[in-house]
């Protein structure tokens, strides 16, 4: 998996370390919100998490989510929109192996060795966007 060509999702996040919070139905049929750590590549939206969470058998029952990604803090911009998402059972070790390189760096820390140690568990979520819309508030909040 290489990083592509600026996409509409990393136009205007494409250094930032902020999560995506990724929009789910459950099998009760209330939605639901999970922040998980990104990456953009070819146009499609890549997290992992491990194998037991509950997401996995949510989106493997209903794959519809909406999903956003922006800083908490003004002035407001991000990107946010919805498409559908699949489990990748064997890109798991991969993705969070690109993730830990973003969020993390190349520094050993206590986080990054558990994940390593815990990464034969770990599953992809691929995100294919159906809609998205880039958002940037920061003219009208240049003095808040």
């Amino acid at each position: 998996m290489q990083k592509s060509n600026p996409s509409k999702i990393d136009y205007m996040l494409s250094d930032t370390k902020i999560p995506i919070r990724l929009a789910f139905i459950k099998p009760d049929g209330f939605p639901n919100i999970l922040s998980l750590w990104y990456e953009e590549i070819n146009g499609k939206i890549f997290c992992a998490t491990q194998k037991s969470a509950k997401i996995v058998s949510y989106i493997q029952k209903n794959p519809s989510c909406g999903f956003e990604i922006a800083a908490d803090n003004p002035p407001y911009k991000g990107v946010r929109g919805s498409g559908t998402a699949r489990i990748l059972e064997n890109k798991g070790q991969e993705i969070l192996n690109i993730l830990m390189k973003k969020y993390l760096g190349e520094k050993e820390s206590t986080l990054s060795k558990f994940l390593k140690e815990h990464s034969s568990n770990e599953v992809g979520i691929e995100i294919t966007p159906s809609k998205i819309f880039n958002y940037d508030y920061s003219k009208r909040m240049r003095d808040v």
